[in-house]
């Protein structure tokens, strides 16, 4: 087996030695920049962290500001419409006093009216009521009564 001959031990050694001191060298000559690359990445890691955290916060503060403005927009409508809501009660109201009181001046003229039509009707029925008792008063006892006298006793008989 070759790795049992010593003859040949010192140059395999040799040969070692100068491999392992050109891997040594190599790497010791590449490890500060893999170092430096390793920690650009970090930084760089951590700055687009931060750049990402500023932007979500920034988001956030918009939409509160949106948020804001919507609240404003929305006081600002209701605000708008409590108004439209009270002025269209008013007018209503007005509208409605308006009807009431043309209503009670409707009201006012059919009781005048009712009243003279009643008082009408009731005068001339007392001097229908006259005029059948002069007649009655003539069939049953065959007097003759003046018609003013046979009213004045109608008007007693009824109040």
């Amino acid at each position: 087996m070759p790795q049992f001959d010593f003859s040949t031990a010192l140059p395999q050694i040799l040969w070692l030695v100068l491999s392992f001191l050109a891997l040594y060298l190599t790497v010791a000559r590449m490890l500060p920049r893999v170092g430096r690359v390793v920690a650009e990445r970090q930084a760089r890691i951590a700055a687009d962290l931060a750049q990402a955290e500023a932007a979500r916060q920034a988001a956030q503060q918009a939409s509160a500001g949106g948020s804001d403005a919507l609240d404003a927009a929305r006081a600002q409508a209701l605000g708008a419409t409590s108004a439209a809501r009270a002025r269209a009660q008013a007018e209503v109201a007005a509208r409605l006093a308006a009807a009431d009181a043309e209503l009670a001046a409707r009201e006012a003229e059919a009781l005048e009216m009712l009243g003279r039509q009643r008082a009408e009707a009731l005068s001339a029925l007392d001097a229908e009521a006259a005029g059948l008792t002069v007649e009655l008063v003539r069939q049953v006892a065959g007097v003759t009564v003046p018609g003013g006298q046979a009213a004045e006793m109608v008007r007693r008989l009824a109040a």
